[in-house]
């Protein structure tokens, strides 16, 4: 019994991330936290840049850590018709250790410490990337469901509207033209239905492929994402943004490992020791004992010299890329944070404003036309209008997502709406 649990937790255990998470959101329904969620434990490239982290802080040890020892065993003056092992009449055993100039592996370590940091908030990075990836593409998977359900009730309008302009059109008081603008009309519709679905098809599966799992899985409805206007200030973003942002503080990171590799290559002109010890035996002396130093003549100074020379091009080329990645990213936010608002702003006009003027002349146009008092054409007219602003009020919606995922990248953590 014990043998078949722990069988059976270890096949668990090696399950696909992708098999695990398809489980997840098997059901009816996706929210945008379970999206995120699924994505930050289950995306193949946080997973890699993580390991790619992990071997980056192994290597501050290896920096920090001489050169391995050498063993060398020797047998000397054996009979050439004897065994050179045990026959030679002098017999040695040294242990060679070769050792940098202290400050040597002092500042190989901390180069090394440096790049563990960068990997560490390049990992960071990668995560909010891709959280930002997967938190627009969700916004773009509710935006096609919810066209689809939006020309879906405008097809069955359309189609009661084609009813009545044929029988308009049998009775006499309308035109032939009337009916077949319905038909024209229905046909657009039904064409712009194969686009979303394909929309709708495209965003799952490049949902699916974010939260780590295969392209033709299924992904329940998306869920409308909460809308609230951003609450903080675009001077608290930005001091955000300059102390926490990934990308900036790699950066200052990779302009502290160019400081420590220039203080590296400067100390190539500082010798390198060597200390051995060696036991000899032979049949004249006996057993004695001999010990080595040694150290390295920097003769060839050009080479330290050029090494020097291109450390210190590397860090100005680093406090550069520091310089422009704060500019970069004090812009971004700004633009971000402008983009954010106007969008929040158009919706929320739409939802109070533009929408319930545009149903209101619908309805109006459709009384004047079944009353005769109004033409077919004022009455598509309305209801293509009212078609329009629906979508674009929805667009507005997911445009409002993106940016807040490109803002929440451009800050480096969650944005408080």
């Amino acid at each position: 019994m014990k043998t078949s649990l722990l069988t059976a937790a270890l096949i668990a255990w090696t399950l696909p991330a992708w098999t695990q998470t398809s489980r997840e959101v098997s059901s009816g329904t996706l929210t945008l936290d379970q999206a995120l969620d699924l994505t930050e434990r289950a995306n193949p490239e946080i997973l890699a840049t993580h390991r790619k982290w992990d071997a980056a802080h192994q290597r501050v040890r290896q920096a920090a850590t001489p050169d391995k020892p050498r063993l060398d065993i020797e047998r000397m003056y054996a009979p050439s018709a004897g065994n050179v092992v045990s026959g030679a009449d002098e017999k040695s055993l040294s242990v060679t250790q070769e050792f940098p100039f202290p400050s040597t592996l002092y500042h190989r370590r901390g180069v090394a410490v440096s790049e563990a940091a960068m990997a560490e908030q390049s990992y960071r990075a990668k995560v909010r990337e891709v959280l930002a990836r997967a938190r627009s593409t969700y916004a773009m998977l509710y935006l096609s469901q919810k066209s689809l359900e939006i020309l879906g009730e405008n097809i069955e309008v359309m189609r009661r509207f084609s009813k009545v302009a044929e029988s308009k059109y049998v009775a006499g008081h309308a035109g032939q033209s009337d009916a077949l603008k319905a038909q024209v009309e229905l046909t657009k519709m039904l064409n712009m239905n194969v686009v979303l679905i394909s929309d709708k098809e495209s965003a799952q599966a490049m949902l699916n492929a974010l939260m780590g799992r295969e392209a033709r899985a299924p992904v329940g409805e998306a869920l409308e994402p909460e809308s609230p206007p951003l609450t903080e200030t675009l001077d608290a973003l930005e001091s955000s943004a300059l102390a926490d942002r990934p990308e900036l503080r790699e950066a200052r990171f990779g302009a502290e490992r160019a400081r420590k590799s220039l203080s590296l290559a400067r100390s190539e002109f500082l010798p390198e020791f060597m200390l051995q010890y060696r036991r000899r035996t032979d049949s004249m002396r006996g057993t004695t004992h001999d010990g080595i130093v040694g150290l390295s003549l920097p003769l060839w100074f050009w080479k330290p010299a050029a090494m020097a020379a291109e450390a210190k091009a590397d860090k100005e080329m680093s406090e550069a890329e520091l310089d422009a990645m704060r500019l970069e990213t004090l812009a971004e936010l700004r633009s971000t944070f402008v983009r954010a608002q106007t969008s929040r702003r158009l919706a929320e006009t739409y939802r109070t404003s533009v929408l319930p003027q545009a149903e209101e002349a619908l309805n109006v146009a459709d009384s004047g036309y079944q009353a005769d008092k109004a033409s077919f054409l004022d009455l598509l007219d309305a209801q293509r209008s009212l078609l329009g602003f629906r979508l674009e009020y929805y667009q507005y919606q997911a445009e409002y997502q993106t940016r807040l995922a490109e803002l929440e990248r451009a800050v480096g953590r969650r944005v408080t709406p």
